[in-house]
């Protein structure tokens, strides 16, 4: 029988959008934990990317947002709940006789549905959609959403460099076609508490409104995991608990538009294959 599958699995099926192999759908139709999960991923992907009406949701206490804010060290206009707008629509609704109150006169019928989006500072990816939504339904696992936990942290590096440490892999990054200038290098390193996290030292700028997002990509390529974004020249990833590296063993830099979605664009800066020390 297979054993329950890693949430860093099921939050890379959730993004890739499509079906399961046979063997995990298999597993998936007589697993109700894992079932639960991984619909949990499919929703919070589908939000991020627009595909759920927000009044079904839960809305989170503008406290949540507050913390955000304050964690990433965001600008001061971005310090209004974004979900206030929506708050204030689900409890009229809520509190309305047949639980569907009327859109105000200059206001299209059914655009209430839709929650309000704040701008982002020019250098961070639009992913706060996925951010609330994990907050509000309780799934902040592993990746992603994992995929956007550890972007969230991702900027700069985001955590402090461990001391002692030892260094378990590297890569060397190679570029890309059209990035033929870019260099790069990757290693793995462990420390005293078993934590591991992998250090990237890129030399490759990118258009003014991208950003360049790190990857832990299978060999086989049938799955990938955002670590996060690299700002500067050299940042700092924690590599999630249920990546086991013998699987991903390739780390990419990509090129990502700011657009909002989570997805790889596609656009290689370099890629390399860890090597163990």
């Amino acid at each position: 029988m297979m054993d329950h599958i890693e949430p860093d699995e099921l939050a890379v099926l959730a993004l890739d959008g499509r079906e399961p192999a046979d063997a995990v759908r298999g597993h998936l139709d007589t697993c109700p934990e894992c079932l639960a999960e991984y619909d949990a991923l499919v929703r919070t992907v589908s939000l991020g990317r627009g595909g759920v009406p927000v009044d079904e949701l839960e809305a989170p206490p503008s406290s949540v947002w507050a913390g955000i804010h304050g964690e990433l060290g965001l600008a001061s206009e971005l310090a209004a709940d974004p979900l206030a707008d929506w708050r204030t629509v689900v409890i009229e609704r809520a509190a309305a006789p047949d639980g569907a109150p009327e859109a105000p006169a200059d206001r299209p019928a059914g655009s209430e549905r839709i929650a309000p989006v704040t701008p982002l500072a020019p250098r961070r990816r639009a992913r706060w959609p996925i951010a609330i939504a994990a907050a509000a339904g309780g799934i902040l696992a592993g990746v992603g959403i994992g995929v956007a936990v550890a972007s969230l942290g991702g900027s700069g590096g985001g955590t402090s460099t461990p001391s002692p440490a030892v260094v378990l892999a590297s890569a060397d990054l190679a570029a890309f076609p059209g990035w033929d200038d870019a260099t790069g290098h990757a290693t793995v390193e462990e420390d005293a508490d078993g934590e591991r996290s992998i250090v990237v030292d890129l030399d490759a700028a990118v258009p003014a409104g991208d950003v360049r997002e790190v990857w832990l990509i299978r060999s086989d390529a049938s799955g990938l995991v955002s670590l996060g974004l690299l700002d500067g020249d050299s940042g700092r990833f924690v590599v999630p608990s249920g990546i086991d590296l013998a699987e991903f063993t390739l780390v990419d830099v990509s090129a990502e538009p700011v657009d909002g979605d989570p997805a790889h664009s596609g656009d290689s800066i370099v890629r390399g294959e860890l090597v163990e020390s």
